[in-house]
């Protein structure tokens, strides 16, 4: 796991090594392996857990205090509220201690003036033992919309905010080390990068066996997450199933979801918000070329994969799955469209690729931006440009065994239609090459053939 978050490890560790008190908020998501992240962490440190509920702040403080007892030496005297419960753990004698308050905001939500105490505790010297106060949360929407409002002024007391995201494709290829690239690929396009889940995933079975048997089985872990996917904090939960149904059913302008759920599109505007900021549904802008009116604007997609995949296959058709044998409802309701959805997530790992490419410095030129172009005719997978205006673009193929010429004649149409001036070529396949592209390649020197053996 430090390997994985290295750097957010070592940015957690210069807070933990600074002489003064610190108070850190950490978090991120659902499944994105805080908890892992945090043991690996913690070793070897002398810390206090505590992990808040949602309850009475009465009954969270006698929760604390009970718990607190069993780690203190015997007769250490813990006196009422939260001021007790700190001062009787930065009175324990140590050179370096963590207290961490895991999902905190359970705390805050209940308590006037938990966050103002907890800044006079990290205030005191507590006879020259400093403290890193570490405030844990999986819940980053309210990190990052509800909590500032919420803690006031007393914001400003953080000494800084780390937040754990989505691990990248390399690491989920490293993790399933008995799993071929392609295979990778269809687990990246139903788990995404949360650690967390792709522990339920069996490496020396099928990616067709893990979903029947994490997925597909009424009762097992994935099949009760899917169940209840949505965060408990949003209202009407109807109306945001129904418009994650319509996207997953390629409705994705605000118009085509209004046709086809009946909602306004006010609300519905407001609801798309709530999930952008939960990081549940992303909006696709069109890259910025010099033709913006060949351009499609205002495109929507759900952005978590494992939510894009319940929604695309299993939401849809829950009623079969009750009386249908997980394989069986695999094999009529997913494979056939299995592969046409994965190709969208082959399209990140070879984003993914170029990134790795750009921090390196082993591209022509170092980007500084980089997206897609969505057109009324035809789409450029991923542009890429500096501050110069050098443009690389790529064209991403997934489906097909072997990239024709036709495809790369289509790509350089769209790229017309964009009005792009084009330095690079990156052609990426699943597969092989037509060829006339391998040709074509060896004659130019900026048109770059990208396999599964490079990737």
């Amino acid at each position: 796991m430090i390997q994985e978050r290295s750097v957010e490890y070592e940015y957690l560790r210069s807070f933990y090594e600074r002489e003064e008190n610190q108070i850190i908020v950490l978090y991120g998501d659902r499944f994105n392996g805080l908890s892992a992240f945090l043991k690996d962490f913690l070793r070897g440190m002398s810390y206090y857990y505590y992990l808040a509920r949602p309850c009475s702040e009465e009954e969270q403080i006698s929760l604390w205090r009970n718990e607190l007892k069993d780690e203190l030496p015997k007769r250490t005297e813990i006196t009422d509220g939260y001021q007790g419960i700190f001062s009787a753990m930065l009175n324990q004698k140590c050179e370096k201690r963590v207290i961490v308050i895991d999902e905190f905001q359970n705390i805050v939500k209940g308590s006037e003036d938990f966050i103002d105490i907890l800044i006079r505790a990290s205030g005191d010297k507590w006879s020259n033992q400093p403290a890193l106060f570490l405030l844990v949360t999986r819940g980053s929407f309210w990190v990052e919309h509800q909590m500032v409002e919420k803690l006031g002024r007393s914001a400003y007391e953080i000494s800084g905010l780390i937040k754990l995201n989505e691990l990248k494709f390399l690491n989920l290829v490293r993790y399933f080390r008995n799993q071929e690239l392609r295979s990778c690929v269809e687990i990246y396009s139903v788990l995404g990068g949360y650690r967390e889940l792709w522990e339920y995933f069996d490496d020396s079975l099928s990616v067709s066996e893990n979903i029947c048997r994490t997925i597909l089985t009424e009762g097992s872990a994935l099949w009760e997450y899917g169940m209840h996917i949505l965060p408990e904090e949003l209202r009407e939960p109807a109306v945001y199933y129904t418009i994650l149904s319509a996207l997953s059913s390629g409705k994705e302008k605000l118009n085509d979801i209004y046709k086809h759920t009946g909602i306004s599109r006010a609300k519905i505007s407001v609801y798309l918000k709530n999930l952008i900021a939960l990081n549940i549904v992303k909006k696709v802008d069109s890259y910025d070329s010099a033709c913006r009116e060949n351009a499609q604007k205002g495109i929507y997609r759900i952005a978590n994969a494992f939510t894009a995949f319940w929604f695309r296959f299993v939401f849809n058709r829950l009623s079969k799955l009750k009386f249908y044998p997980p394989e069986k409802f695999y094999q009529k309701y997913i494979a056939p469209g299995f592969e046409e959805y994965t190709a969208r997530y082959f399209t990140e790992v070879c984003s993914e690729y170029l990134e790795l490419m750009n921090r390196m410095g082993k591209l022509s030129f170092k980007y500084t931006r980089k997206g897609s172009w969505i057109g009324k005719v035809g789409n450029l997978d991923i542009i890429a440009q500096d501050e110069e205006g050098h443009t690389l673009c790529a064209l991403c193929s997934y489906e097909k065994s072997r990239m024709s010429y036709e495809d790369y004649e289509w790509f350089l149409f769209c790229i017309k239609q964009a009005r792009l001036k084009v330095n690079d070529y990156f052609l990426f396949s699943s597969g092989d090459f037509d060829e006339r592209i391998i040709l074509e390649a060896e004659e130019r020197e900026n048109v770059y053939l990208i396999d599964s053996s490079k990737l």
